[in-house]
């Protein structure tokens, strides 16, 4: 893959960000996601994550920057998210889930597309029926948008978001943590996996609709992110750099997707990841992924309803 090798200088003032806190085996993951990265990037990736998940020197070795994220009582899971921007070491960030992989160099092309713009997501504008829909809860579109007097929700998935340093992204993440801190935490979302932790999209979909940032609405054949839920079937190919989802929502139509970074949510489908894990492991000379730690899925991760835009 050296061919398709970006360059990028360590000292680069833009990056990859990603999360691992509290259970040990999100650092598992997010170090499967810096392998994927490093075959394809030089963009320094940092690790943000606190004293409960054990960094041995194997895992140090795979980030440029490691920090310590500072303990905060209130704030629990997914919804740290609302603190990168006041953690990132970089001026412009993208963000990704530790459940995703990137597949080929076609993420420089949202690299270039985002630069400039303070806060960027791949998504769907929706004003009515239901929005971040998972077993643990949804919420109505249109009695958000009635409450907050929106004309639409920036409905997306945030496993993959990109910001820069500025006061226009700033304010997205103030009114994020605002809005969660706020009588309206129930109204604008719904309680998550562990006990105090709330879905986080939501927060996000509110505070982007009414700073009047739209989604980005990417073309199912050239999107930044990929997620699994109601796929059917795919190509997962890393050699090649092929990521193809063949989607189908329940009643819906099969359409195939394709991207650069594959999220899989609640790491379905779990064969295919734990695949792909164990070949970058090989190469990295890592000890193999224990699947059975990961038994039953207990990482599963918000969806939306998927929007399609050909």
């Amino acid at each position: 893959m050296t061919g398709n090798h970006l360059q990028h200088t360590a000292e680069s003032d833009e990056g990859y960000v990603v999360l691992a806190l509290d259970d040990p085996r999100y650092l598992d993951l997010a170090v499967n996601l810096a392998l994927s990265v490093r075959r394809l990037d030089t963009r320094p990736i940092a690790l943000l994550t606190n004293g409960e998940a054990h960094l041995s020197p194997e895992y140090i070795s795979k980030f440029n920057t490691i920090l310590k994220l500072p303990h905060d009582a209130s704030i629990r899971g997914a919804m740290n998210k609302a603190r990168l921007f006041e953690f990132t070491p970089y001026r412009r960030t993208m963000y990704v889930d530790s459940d995703c992989l990137l597949f080929n160099p076609r993420i420089e092309f949202f690299w270039q597309k985002f630069r400039g713009q303070p806060f960027a997501v791949e998504g769907h504008r929706q004003s009515t029926g239901p929005v971040f829909a998972c077993s643990l809860g949804e919420k109505d579109a249109a009695e958000l948008c009635r409450r907050y007097n929106l004309a639409f929700l920036s409905v997306f998935n945030a496993g993959v978001m990109y910001f820069e340093k500025t006061d226009s992204a700033g304010r997205v993440f103030d009114r994020v943590l605002e809005l969660y801190r706020s009588a309206e935490r129930d109204t604008v979302s719904y309680r998550y996996k562990h006990e105090g932790e709330y879905a986080d999209e939501p927060f996000f979909a509110v505070a982007l609709a009414e700073l009047g940032i739209a989604p980005h609405e990417s073309a199912l054949t050239h999107r930044l992110q990929v997620t699994t839920p109601n796929a059917i079937d795919g190509v997962f190919d890393l050699e090649v750099g092929d990521l193809r989802v063949v989607k189908c929502p329940p009643g819906g139509t099969a359409n195939v997707w394709s991207g650069a970074l594959c999220h899989f949510c609640g790491l379905s489908p779990m064969n295919v990841y734990f695949d792909l894990a164990d070949k970058l492991r090989q190469t990295a000379g890592l000890p193999l992924m224990d699947r059975t730690r990961f038994q039953p899925v207990v990482l599963s991760a918000t969806h939306h309803q998927d929007a399609v835009h050909r």
